[in-house]
């Protein structure tokens, strides 16, 4: 009889959190602070601006730097990135010719890191972007509450259970649950700190020295491109 019960109120529990879980989540969607850019009423021009200021977005940029000594500048872009609160997360290349940085900075400090970058030779690609990650954190945010509480509720159940059926069914589905809890904890910190701590890549080749004939056909080719277009 009591196995009979127990089950019954295991599928119950699982079906009033998942509703529970639906009505969550569309209730961040409609909170005002995270609401869609440009979804909606318009408003005003600061109530524009306070919705923007409370979006999660993931910074990043990328620089293509050519340099005079590719050691200095790797030690350069080292100490700056330290200096604006951040380090380097990871190095390739390295030699005399090339070498390639991935820096991580407090994203409030994003711009003033590219600018002191930029300085350290002349840039020859720049690229900045920016991606939105508010509704997949508010979403996973949601979940994740919702999974604590069917976590509670099965452990209420697994208190009040006596055979060995219903033990085994309710720890099954609570290791599942714990192992969906972790999961999603893990990516709202990853969220966090990727929205924390902008990326920046950057490039560094050493500059080209021309020799004598380099420079004379260096130019003629000037010449030559100037009987075509003089200006784009």
């Amino acid at each position: 009889m009591k196995t009979r019960l127990v089950l019954p109120l295991l599928t119950l529990v699982l079906a009033g959190v998942l509703f529970s879980g639906c009505a969550s989540t569309a209730m961040y969607a409609k909170a005002p602070g995270l609401a869609r850019l440009g979804g909606g009423d318009a408003g005003t021009e600061a109530k524009h601006n306070a919705v923007r200021a409370d979006r999660l977005l993931i910074w990043k940029a990328g620089l293509e730097l050519e340099v005079w000594n590719v050691s200095n500048a790797v030690a350069q872009a080292t100490t700056l990135a330290q200096a604006q609160g951040g380090f380097v997360e990871q190095t390739s290349g390295g030699d005399e010719a090339s070498a390639r940085l991935r820096l991580r900075v407090p994203a409030t400090t994003l711009k003033a890191a590219v600018g002191a970058l930029e300085e350290l030779g002349t840039v020859t690609y720049r690229h900045l972007s920016s991606e939105d990650v508010t509704e997949q954190y508010v979403d996973i945010d949601a979940r994740l509450k919702n999974k604590l509480v069917l976590r509670d509720r099965l452990q209420q159940l697994l208190d009040k259970a006596t055979g060995v059926k219903d033990v085994l069914a309710i720890e099954t589905e609570l290791n599942r649950v714990q192992a969906d809890m972790d999961s999603m904890t893990a990516r709202i910190k990853a969220l966090k700190g990727q929205v924390d701590l902008a990326t920046i890549e950057v490039s560094f080749t050493r500059k080209v020295i021309l020799g004598p004939l380099g420079y004379v056909c260096k130019g003629l080719w000037w010449c030559v491109e100037k009987l075509f277009v003089i200006r784009d």
